[in-house]
């Protein structure tokens, strides 16, 4: 026992603590493996004494390339036992996309598995910086067993970052949100507030985990020292068995998950009564989906707003305002996005940051200490998103008598894909670099499933031919796949203001209208 130790509480404290307080409780199940919390305690600090003897410390980045699995979430709290950050990769990008993102971050290890030697084969050329490739599935990788050694490094503060989050949605380039300790555990202590969790749940994790709606969610269950059962992807008959199997009490489903799982032919043969709540987001859901879901569970379906700058948490939508009733009220709340969540302030003001009357439209704003520490890299963007201590969030909204929040539109120009931002320049600027291509808009065309797809709209060169088949091939081998767009539109010109900007709210309200399939 030391004095001087430190006083924050940081992830790491979490598995620490239920390791001490209950060691033989169930933190993960994958497949057939059942692994303990004093076990993961033991692990993590096995891997975390080999990062350290690798010289990962404070204030370094670590990537990982790998699907969920226990080894994922043993990364997970090594590289921030160690000290440093971890950078979540999204498996579905390609190459470019991959360096694009390692070099921003800076990364000093990447960690993978067998199933992407391949892919980072393929890029390794392209990184020189990094020293350091670790296969974390690799038999012949040593481990270390019992504590890992002291770090020499100074104390790891509450506001030191833990994630580095990379989507799309604002900038063409790679845009790493920084979230730290601090972050996590006020989003992690919100979500079990206002669910009432605890160590007696057990949570289906079948998003994926480099997103924050897969890693975030699972840290909030982490939290309370409840069981995570592990899947890779989703499959609607596994998800399924695994609820009856493992007497699953709560669930996470994007809009997609929810539609594949109804779909299921052998959906109503499953004994689903443990279940109480299913958690969804991520994406716009369509009313009559909702419904069916309402009907199907047949236990409470809890909605939560938020995006990675908020660590997830904005909003939430709770049990009770799921009602079947179809009186006006009832349905017009299941529209609503929900109330504040516990320890977030949110309002909605509009251009000169006063509150808006009930009913008016205004920006969604937010603060609290789930609020991001910023953009990495980028102190331009990171000013601009964040002002006086308010998150601009981008999202027009209004705002009802009794405080719930209906999103309307967005005032940057982003689209969201099952719950991933999108930037529509990244595609923009690849469609361009096709010797056909002249110029080209992508915007939003809302879809019944995924909430929204890229549409491009595209002005060829003089004495080309239209081939939507050619220029969508392009896309393919130069984008990840959620990212390519669903149809491609030719037209003369676009349509510009006098100024010679591109109306793209006109061409958003022409594919809005069209049947979204």
């Amino acid at each position: 026992f030391s004095g001087n130790r430190r006083n924050p509480l940081l992830i790491q404290d979490v598995l620490e603590h239920f390791a001490r307080a209950h060691p033989s409780r169930v933190a993960l199940v994958a497949e057939e493996e059942e692994v303990t919390y004093r076990e993961l305690r033991d692990r993590v600090h096995g891997c975390a004494g080999v990062l350290r003897s690798g010289g990962i410390g404070k204030g370094d980045r670590v990537a990982i390339l790998a699907q969920n699995s226990v080894l994922y979430l043993e990364a997970l709290f090594a590289v921030i036992r160690a000290g440093a950050a971890l950078v979540p990769l999204n498996h579905l990008l390609i190459g470019r996309e991959l360096v694009a993102i390692l070099e921003d971050a800076d990364v000093k290890a990447l960690l993978f598995t067998e199933e992407f030697r391949d892919r980072v084969g393929e890029i390794r050329p392209s990184l020189p910086g990094i020293a350091c490739f670790v296969r974390i599935d690799d038999p012949e990788l040593p481990k270390l067993g019992g504590d890992d050694p002291p770090d020499p490094s100074p104390p790891v503060l509450e506001t030191d970052i833990a994630l580095v989050i990379y989507d799309g949605g604002i900038s063409s380039r790679p845009r790493g949100a920084m979230l730290s300790h601090r972050n996590l555990l006020a989003a992690s202590s919100s979500s079990a507030l206002e669910l009432s969790l605890s160590r007696n749940d057990v949570f289906l994790s079948c998003a994926s985990l480099p997103f924050l709606g897969g890693t975030g969610r699972l840290l909030r269950f982490l939290y309370v020292g409840a069981t995570i059962v592990l899947q890779p992807e989703l499959d609607p008959e596994e998800a399924l068995r695994a609820i009856e199997r493992r007497s699953v009490t709560r669930v996470l489903l994007t809009p997609t998950m929810m539609a594949q799982i109804l779909a299921f032919p052998s959906a109503e043969k499953f004994n689903l009564s443990t279940l109480r709540t299913v958690l969804y987001g991520g994406a716009v859901i369509p009313l009559d989906l909702l419904k069916r879901a309402i009907r199907f569970f047949r236990c409470g379906l809890v909605q939560s707003h938020g995006q990675v700058e908020s660590t997830g948490i904005l909003t939430v939508l709770h049990e009770e305002d799921h009602s079947l009733d179809e009186s006006t009220p009832y349905m017009r709340k299941l529209m609503s996005v929900g109330k504040e969540s516990i320890g977030v302030e949110v309002r909605v003001v509009d251009e000169e940051d006063r509150e808006i009357a009930p009913n008016e439209v205004g920006e969604i704003v937010a603060r609290g200490p789930n609020v991001f520490e910023g953009y990495r890299n980028d102190p331009a963007l990171t000013a601009k998103v964040l002002r006086d201590g308010w998150l601009r969030t981008g999202n027009v909204a209004s705002i009802d008598e009794e405080g719930y929040i209906y999103i309307v539109d967005r005032k940057r120009d982003t689209l969201t894909v099952e719950g991933i931002s999108i930037s529509p320049r990244e595609i923009e600027n690849i469609l361009c670099e096709h010797p056909s291509v002249k110029e080209a808009a992508v915007v939003p065309r809302p879809d019944y499933t995924m909430g929204e797809v890229p549409v491009a709209v595209v002005v060829l060169r003089e004495g080309t031919k239209e081939d939507p088949e050619e220029i969508l091939g392009h896309c393919r081998r130069n984008m990840a796949p959620f990212k390519v767009p669903r149809a491609i539109e030719f037209v003369p010109a676009l349509p510009r203001n006098a100024q010679g900007k591109v109306l793209k709210a006109r061409l958003r309200d022409q594919h809005a209208s069209r049947r979204p399939r």
